[in-house]
């Protein structure tokens, strides 16, 4: 059943990856939306980045809170590790060895390639400004994920006991961070902080809030009133999610803009994802198809690795004129942009494809089991060869 297998937030994560793919096509393109009215979407889909930490929040405690209102054993913490290290690293490195391979990450001596290769095989490179946009720009949201995992057995041993007070104290932690780098540092590194863990506590914590409330509640939706009712929470979450993005928009021309919204209104976002979430996955059946639809479940499955490639690959087509276009600027040329816009979603839709179902599906299939006896047969192995 789509409930079961969530294949809610599947939608919803495919919304997101459109939403950064559109934006970040845009930025070279230009191209307009179809419908004037729709442009403020392009323009804002950055934002598509929270509705992915918020998915994360979800997926991540979701599995601990049903093992512990289902008085059940929870995951380990090895299965957990593995779990998420699976899906992360084997395609992170990969990307990173591509984008260094195809010379699209440019180093100026060896010790500047030292430098941000380690800290982003660390995941702490969004920590300094001179590293945390080196490589491939978009990678600073891996960072604040393994972070978030790193820390998420302190978060889950605090919110297994209280997760309401759990979630007030992260919500109030991230407003109080991006106040402070709003007093102390706006015009230098307020942009930085914004893009560290801390900045993303709140939009983590309405994902893990949504998870709670899923599983308390999933149960008592019986009746189809009370099903109408999560689906008009739904459509209420994306009425505020656009009135939200709008406002965004409407800011563009003042002084860091996108900095200055996001400060004071990053849980305003979070909290319409929880109301389009929640109500998502306890609404009508309808509702859930067309959030669950099969465009939307395909780019879910490949989000992660077309997040990864997207911007680079947008950006070298356009180094190297494909399509082709006359002049030092192509702007200008509505032909090109569209023409543009069009290769650059079908091409980098089907590099995530490939990269999805040729590399990171194989080896999500792998269990933590197999890996550990080939260690063991590893390590033996090397004690017999020593003898």
């Amino acid at each position: 059943m789509a409930q079961t297998r969530l294949a809610v937030l599947d939608g919803l994560r495919g919304i997101a990856v459109l939403l950064v793919l559109w934006y970040h096509i845009w930025e070279i393109s230009w191209l307009p939306a179809p419908l004037a009215r729709l442009q403020f979407v392009p323009e804002t889909g950055f934002v598509g980045v929270d509705l992915f930490f918020y998915i994360s929040g979800f997926v991540i405690v979701y599995p601990f809170v049903k093992a512990l209102l289902h008085r059940e054993a929870p995951p380990t913490w090895a299965h957990f590790a593995y779990r998420r290290a699976i899906k992360i690293v084997p395609s992170y490195v990969l990307c990173i060895c591509v984008l260094i391979a195809i010379g699209y990450a440019h180093f100026a001596s060896a010790g500047e390639a030292a430098r941000d290769i380690v800290t982003h095989l660390l995941f702490i490179h969004t920590w300094w400004g001179d590293t945390a946009g080196t490589i491939n720009g978009v990678l600073w949201t891996l960072a604040v994920e393994v972070q978030f995992y790193a820390l998420f057995p302190v978060i889950w041993w605090l919110f297994s006991r209280n997760p309401w007070t759990t979630s007030a104290v992260m919500i109030v932690a991230a407003i109080a961070f991006r106040s402070y780098g709003q007093a102390c540092c706006l015009h230098t590194t307020a942009g930085l902080m914004l893009e560290n863990l801390p900045s993303y506590l709140d939009t983590f914590a309405f994902g893990m809030l949504s998870a709670y409330m899923y599983v308390s509640w999933r149960e008592r939706i019986h009746s189809g009133g009370q099903r109408i009712g999560a689906t008009l929470a739904a459509l209420a979450g994306f009425v505020a999610l656009t009135l939200l993005l709008q406002n965004l928009w409407a800011m563009r021309t003042a002084p860091d803009w996108s900095t200055v919204w996001q400060i004071h209104n990053r849980t305003l976002l979070g909290a319409s994802f929880l109301l389009i979430g929640l109500g998502s996955l306890l609404s009508v059946r309808a509702w859930q198809r067309i959030v669950g639809n099969p465009v939307l479940l395909f780019m879910g499955v490949i989000s992660y690795n077309l997040y990864l490639y997207h911007q680079a690959f947008a950006r070298e087509l356009l180094a190297w004129r494909i399509p082709p276009y006359n002049g030092a600027d192509q702007h200008g040329d509505p032909h090109w942009e569209f023409t543009y816009t069009i290769v650059a979603f079908v091409l980098t839709i089907a590099q995530a494809a490939l990269v999805t179902y040729a590399f990171e599906r194989p080896l999500l299939r792998i269990p933590m089991e197999r890996w550990q006896r080939w260690w063991s047969r590893t390590r033996r192995a090397g004690a017999l060869s020593g003898m």
